[in-house]
């Protein structure tokens, strides 16, 4: 695979991503998809793998927010991985303002699914607290 496909794998996951933030029924299985069965995502708040533990943390995820957009600054590629330098925002499930950044690190196989995902961000910034009542 040459940086060009990488490129190209790296934007269909920023496509299926930006379904999800949307809140389509079925954008979590979709985002899924793109993962090998084998695949294991991690960051410093999960660590799972296979395609249905993966789905389910991208449930979670979508989950945990009432809105959520984020915006991709910088998209770097090598041969079968690509590194995606991203902020996200949104609000909380409360309605709270919640907003962080990171990078994601993405390696893909021979047929483009992704076989290893690493985020990196402070997860300090992603603590969502319920409003005071």
């Amino acid at each position: 695979m040459d940086q060009q496909q990488a490129r190209q794998h790296a934007a269909r996951f920023i496509d299926q991503l930006r379904r999800l933030e949307d809140g389509g029924p079925s954008a979590a299985d979709a985002l899924a998809r793109l993962f090998a069965d084998d695949a294991h995502l991690r960051n410093p708040i999960a660590d799972h793998a296979g395609r249905e533990q993966i789905a389910a943390f991208w449930r979670s995820y979508r989950a945990s927010f009432g809105t959520v957009r984020s915006r991709f600054s910088h998209i770097t590629t090598a041969d079968a991985c690509a590194g995606l330098f991203w902020r996200s925002a949104g609000t909380g499930p409360h309605g709270q303002p919640v907003e962080y950044e990171g990078v994601t690190l993405l390696e893909f196989d021979d047929a483009g699914q992704i076989t290893r995902f690493h985020g990196y961000f402070d997860s300090r910034q992603v603590r969502i607290e319920a409003p005071a009542h």
